[in-house]
């Protein structure tokens, strides 16, 4: 599996080989800059480089968590 973070325009911002590191970096990018919740997402891909279930949206910037 791959892990690949991405902004709303489609760059790519971080990818990783295990979903904890990826969890970890979209968290830290929410930490540093709470506005860009609204314009990340973790995708996870599956060995044939396929999209695997859904994005993984950033909380809101509410602060929930």
């Amino acid at each position: 599996m791959q892990y690949a973070i991405f902004d709303s325009t489609g760059n790519l911002i971080e990818s990783f080989e295990d979903e904890r590191s990826a969890r970890e970096a979209l968290d830290r990018i929410i930490d540093a800059e709470s506005e860009a919740a609204e314009h990340v997402a973790l995708f996870v891909y599956g060995d044939d480089g396929m999209p695997v279930g859904d994005p993984v949206f950033a909380p809101a910037a509410s602060g929930v968590r």
